[in-house]
């Protein structure tokens, strides 16, 4: 039988199979009909992990399926028992283990974002990162994570990067990403980079519209090229295709998602990359926007793409595939060579022998451990930044600053659901300060109050429209928005998010940047303000937007 790869492809790096995996690949490809191999590039998203739905899933066949980490440990347990067991083909489970607040595993330990790690300054956390998402996640039943993020934090005002990110500095994400990806494959997981051609120079989201990476390929090759060329080396076995154009590469201006120049060409071509290439999620408008579903879903994979990842109705999507296949807007050669590369990840996880879940017994080891809690506080303690004081405002003592006027934004929210307010009062309180919280509007008193404190608490995020410093939820309406609380008052501003916020506000004399909202960073914070730690995190970009 003629194969799309050869052996040596299959065998060779990333995937580095031996005479058996090659052997189940070949064998298992064999028996796969078309519309087998149709499903195979499939990976919905499930989130319903009712016993009736997930058996319905796993009926279908398809290559794998996405869940969502905050699902309970039995939940997560039970569903990848059902998706796994009698598979004629093991699907591959995923999940995208960006970790902090949201996508942290519920049942195991909170660890902090990218941007945190990258603050400490040293890529031993993002190696624990890495094994840390991956010991977690593998006992819950994953394989895979849409994870690290290589994009670049170049343009403050790209929501969508931003804190998701490790650094500005190519070098410095570079040795992240490695470690990142290096503890993530010690422990049995596959990493995902994201978002090839590279992203965090547009403002826009790939959510809402189609985006842009406008450089030049020189400066491109000199940045997100070296970055892609350090994962290859470092046998990553998944690229995720971003819904992002590279107008110098492509002029046509289709998104990577939807260019075969660029991942045919640049990627494969040009970088010598021989693992899967996934499309970023094709729900998003960054997809839909480039034209009729019928077209775009085929010409995705024709393009390059080995993995449709979330399609909008799955058997409608089928039926552009297999539609396209009779018009020849896919060739039966694409098709093949993306269900080979799928199953030769699947066997470089050890799929073909063994599905199953870790058991029971390697709960301790694995999940919620007193290493990984330890790890999480050793990034948060490392992380926490000061920009400037000023006015040596601190520390903070309660003999001195007893009385703080707190204006916090609360009713926080992700894109998707509310998120819990924060906690520092609280723990402001228990150190011995009184906290009386500015009502928004209200007229500010410096007689009563001893220091301001501001907290702004805004990670970055896909789908979230704004991290500016939103005056109107801490002041009131304009023109109360104008307010500011050290025109009365020694001021502290501490961010547990978005670290861009000092380019908004030059004036504020004593700023903190903690990056991420975790309770254990809320923790770290209140040390560092009281003086219990120090401050010892470095800015991984410029946090002034280049307004100095």
């Amino acid at each position: 039988m003629s194969y799309a790869l050869s052996d040596d492809q299959l065998r060779g790096a990333p995937f580095h199979l031996d005479a058996q995996a090659l052997n189940w690949v070949k064998e298992t490809f064999a028996r796969l009909d078309e519309p087998a191999k149709l499903c195979q590039i499939l990976i919905p998203m499930c989130r319903d992990l009712s016993e009736d739905a997930t058996r319905q899933l796993a009926q279908r066949g398809f290559g794998g399926v996405h869940r969502f980490p905050s699902f309970s440990e039995d939940e997560l347990r039970g569903s990848a028992q059902i998706l796994t067991e009698g598979a004629l083909v093991p699907p591959l489970l995923t999940a995208d283990l960006e970790l902090s607040e949201k996508a942290s595993v519920k049942a195991g330990t909170l660890f902090p974002n990218q941007m945190t790690v990258a603050a400490t300054s040293d890529p031993q956390n993002a190696l624990r990162m890495g094994a840390l998402a991956a010991r977690e996640a593998g006992y819950l039943g994953f394989h895979l994570s849409w994870t690290p993020v290589a994009d670049l934090p170049l343009n403050p005002r790209s929501n969508v990067v931003n804190t998701r990110s490790f650094s500005a500095d190519c070098d410095k994400t570079i040795a992240f990403m490695s470690a990142y990806i290096d503890g993530m494959h010690a422990n049995g997981m596959a990493a995902c980079v994201k978002h090839f051609p590279g992203d965090g120079l547009d403002d826009r989201d790939q959510h809402f519209v189609t985006t842009t990476n406008p450089m030049e390929m020189p400066a491109w090759h000199n940045s997100f090229g070296r970055i892609f060329r350090a994962a290859i080396a470092r046998d990553v076995r998944v690229i995720m295709a971003g819904h992002i154009r590279l107008p110098a590469h492509d002029p046509s201006g289709l998104p990577a998602s939807q260019s075969a120049p660029l991942l045919q060409g640049l990627l494969r071509d040009g970088l010598g990359y021989n693992g899967a290439i996934v499309s970023d999620a094709t729900l998003m408008n960054g997809f839909r926007s480039q034209g009729p579903r019928s077209q775009i879903v085929p010409q995705c994979i024709e393009a390059g793409c080995d993995i449709l990842l979330f399609p909008l109705n799955i058997d409608e999507d089928l039926a552009h595939l297999a539609a396209g296949l009779k018009s020849e807007l896919l060739s039966p050669r694409r098709l093949d060579e993306a269900v080979l590369r799928i199953l030769a990840l699947k066997a470089s996880l050890g799929l073909h022998r063994d599905a199953g879940l870790p058991g029971p017994e390697r709960r301790a080891e694995l999940l919620g451990t007193d290493e990984h809690r330890k790890w999480t506080q050793e990034v948060v303690q490392g992380a926490v930044t000061l920009l400037r004081d000023r006015q040596q405002l601190l520390p903070l003592d309660p003999r001195r600053h007893r009385r703080i006027l707190l204006a916090e934004a609360t009713g926080r929210r992700s894109p998707s659901s509310p998120l819990p307010d924060l906690e520092i009062a609280a723990l402001l309180e228990a150190e011995g300060f009184v906290i009386t919280r500015l009502q928004p509007g209200a007229a500010i008193d410096a007689s009563a109050h001893d220091v301001g404190l501001y907290l702004m608490a805004e990670e970055g995020l896909s789908g979230k429209e704004h991290l500016g410093p939103q005056w109107e939820r801490l002041h009131g309406a304009f023109p109360a928005s104008m307010e500011r609380l050290w025109h009365y008052l020694p001021t502290v501003y501490v961010s547990l998010g978005t670290p861009f916020l000092p380019c908004h506000m030059p004036d504020c004399p004593t700023f903190v940047n903690a990056y991420s909202p975790i309770k254990p960073m809320q923790q770290a914070v209140v040390a560092a303000l009281c003086g219990r730690i120090g401050f010892a995190g470095i800015s991984p970009a410029d946090v002034t937007g280049g307004m100095g």
